[in-house]
């Protein structure tokens, strides 16, 4: 993939500062969202058996609207995706030791921190929000994550499974209660083959096409997703069904719109068939189209590049990371510091 055809719905390194001046004074902040918009439409390929739910027992689901009423699909919330990429990205920056300091959820303004050792390329990426002295310093995600919806119907798409929480001699039988155990319950969960649909879309020319590299690496290097099943290996296999541009955000790039038709078609969980008919209907609609063999190719191509240690993308890195904690130096701080 040529990243040079999404440049004109980007900006660049020394385009992320903009000035707005007051009588007053000089207010600095982020690039102004200028018209351009870039939709990474991705497939979630579930390849073992996956746990996404909210409080209740059952995997989350959702009506997805059809011509004749709407159909049951399996939702996945953006956070259980986005939650686990924000972590792969840490861990990217601190290999290039130009990031990553703190714990996930767990950033530590100090009141004479400087703010490049606090807010870095994930926080630009995915967003990030930290008090300091009493204030809150909020950083807006440059890509927004979208649902994630099933190519099949509920139904067809999550088991059940029968638990308990036998004592070690096999019985239910609790020693230290003298009792038998309640522990039993059904655990829900979506089966391995479910495709689901997703989005990731920028909102104005806000980032870079370093950026951009950054969280299509920390997509392509992820796998392991889900509360109760992110500790039992690789769950999820990631497709980059195509990279779309415009200068306006098209509705059909939702997932509810790009599911509708494989739920009313009674479902599918055939990759390419997805994969061909996402491109079918975004591809026309867009000034640019990056279709899922060149996508998938530049993404692999990145992770390898990182499990390489390849010297221009380190540099890359720092140059990103420079440009990054300059805006939020001048963000937050002023010029004068």
């Amino acid at each position: 993939m040529t990243i040079d055809t999404l440049k004109p719905f980007l900006t660049t390194l020394d385009g992320l500062v903009s000035e707005s001046e007051t009588d007053k004074a000089t207010y600095i902040h982020p690039a102004l969202r200028n018209l351009g918009a870039v939709s990474i439409v991705l497939v979630r390929e579930i390849v073992a058996p996956t746990v996404f739910k909210n409080s209740e027992q059952e995997i989350t689901d959702i009506e997805v609207p059809t011509s004749d009423g709407g159909i049951q699909a399996v939702r996945a919330v953006p956070n259980k995706f986005k939650h686990r990429e924000r972590a792969r990205g840490l861990q990217i920056l601190r290999h290039f030791d130009v990031g990553g300091r703190f714990p996930q959820n767990k950033t530590n303004v100090r009141k004479d921190a400087p703010l490049s050792d606090v807010f870095d390329i994930n926080s630009f990426v995915f967003g990030e929000s930290a008090y300091r002295s009493g204030a809150l310093l909020p950083v807006k995600a440059a890509f927004l994550y979208s649902d994630g919806i099933s190519a099949r119907e509920y139904v067809q798409a999550v088991g059940r499974s029968f638990h308990n929480r036998a004592s070690e001699d096999g019985t239910l039988f609790d020693p230290a209660k003298k009792q038998n155990s309640t522990a039993i319950f059904d655990r829900h969960y979506i089966l391995p083959g479910t495709l689901l649909i997703q989005s990731i879309s920028t909102i104005g020319r806000m980032a870079t096409p370093e950026l951009l590299d950054h969280l299509l690496l920390s997509i392509g290097s992820g796998g392991v997703y889900g509360g109760q099943t992110s500790i039992s290996g690789v769950n999820v296999r990631t497709h980059v069904a195509g990279i779309f541009a415009n200068k306006v955000e098209r509705a059909e790039s939702s997932p509810y719109l790009l599911a509708e038709p494989f739920l009313v078609a009674g479902g599918s969980t055939r990759l390419q068939e997805v994969m061909e008919g996402i491109d079918a209907v975004m591809s026309p609609l867009h000034a640019v189209s990056i279709g899922a063999k060149e996508a998938g190719e530049y993404v692999t191509d990145l992770c390898g590049r990182l499990e390489a240690d390849e010297k221009t993308l380190a540099k890359q890195y720092r140059e990103a990371a420079a440009a990054v904690a300059n805006l939020f130096t001048e963000w937050f701080e002023g010029k004068a510091a």
